[in-house]
């Protein structure tokens, strides 16, 4: 796997991450990989499960409504720039962005949206699917394997980096600054409306590894607090609470429908079987309508991040520095409409 050659950018474009032809003709494994029928599975898999068909009703419009794929690319372009800045060898090069680009291939339809469904009725979850699919024992990965095997990757290595376990590349794939979790915030922040940002995920990580001076301290802040964001306007809003606990709903009111299997379908295969589920998650009335089927109260966990400023940017102690909180909190429904209300009774009303 050579360098990746590509320059600073002024922009980063979440629907293209990179120049294909570039990218592909850099690293030749990567496009073994990429042309492998388990990947190609993540076209059809959305970024964000069923908060994109709630927020984006018309992709084509906008541009987005991403998927696990472009994410997926985007992490490993994340990879090859510390790559390339770390000066790796090419063996720990592969390493890195082979676990960065196949750290998602193990996302169900809806990702975390039925996650827990899956989890609960079929025993399974990403992590467990991700190792499957990597080492060939769910059949969907059987041809990933091969290539995996023929291009003499370890592949007990890429599972211990994608799973955290192997503490190395400086807690980019461990720690609360990495590659899977800067990409996907900054991703997830585009959905926000009327939300903008000069913070690109390449800077973010640029300023991450090398740290130097202030600058690099308040883009790694920036981005911190870019995460906060995205959890209170989107993921932990009203609609964000809404449409997971819709979608677990209305899956496990079909469960005859389903089995194992279908952890490792797309979302294509999925509204086959649940085509009321698309249809109310693109509703022009989407609260209203689901305030009608979802039994009340909702509970979810409310995460908020902050910065312990006490602890030293420059050295690298991520962990105590960028923290978070998470509580139990309900979504209730009184007469006044729909609220969000934590331990604490405090309401907030969704912006969007």
């Amino acid at each position: 796997m050579k360098s990746s050659g590509w320059a600073k950018t002024s922009s980063y474009d979440y629907g293209s991450p990179v120049d294909p032809g570039r990218f592909l003709l850099g690293d030749a494994v990567l496009q073994d990989i990429m042309s492998s029928v388990a990947f190609k599975r993540l076209h059809d898999i959305r970024f964000l499960g069923g908060i994109d068909f709630v927020v984006v009703r018309s992709p084509n419009a906008k541009r987005i409504r991403y998927t696990r794929y472009q994410h997926s690319v985007g992490v490993a372009y994340l990879a090859t720039i510390y790559a390339d800045i770390k000066g790796l060898d090419i063996k720990e090069r592969q390493t890195i962005c082979i676990a960065a680009l196949l750290h998602d291939i193990g996302h169900a339809p809806l990702s975390h949206s039925l996650e827990s469904v899956f989890l609960e009725y079929f025993g399974i979850e990403h992590h467990k699917a991700t190792e499957e699919i990597i080492t060939g024992t769910a059949k969907i990965g059987e041809d990933l394997r091969a290539i995996l095997k023929w291009r003499n990757v370890n592949i007990d290595r890429v599972l211990s980096v994608i799973n955290g376990e192997e503490n190395s590349f400086d807690g980019f794939f461990s720690g609360p600054i990495n590659f899977d979790t800067i990409e996907g915030i900054l991703r997830s922040y585009s959905y926000i409306k009327n939300a903008a940002t000069n913070l690109r995920p390449d800077a973010v990580v640029r300023a991450a590894i090398e740290r130097c001076g202030d600058r690099s301290r308040r883009t790694v802040d920036a981005f911190w607090l870019h995460k906060d964001l995205v959890y209170t306007k989107l993921v932990n809003s009203q609609v964000g609470v809404l449409a997971d606990r819709i979608c677990k709903q209305i899956m496990e009111d079909h469960l005859a429908l389903f089995s194992r299997n279908d952890f490792f379908s797309t979302e294509t295969g999925l509204f086959e079987k649940l085509p009321e589920l698309r249809k109310l998650l693109t509703s022009k009335n989407f609260i209203q309508t689901c305030s009608n089927k979802i039994h009340f109260p909702v509970p979810y966990a409310e995460r908020r991040f902050y910065i312990d400023d006490a602890v030293d940017f420059y050295s690298k102690n991520d962990h105590s520095r960028y923290r978070q909180t998470k509580s139990p909190a309900f979504l209730i429904l009184d007469e006044s409409g729909l609220l969000e209300k934590d331990q604490e009774g405090r309401r907030t009303f969704f912006d969007g």
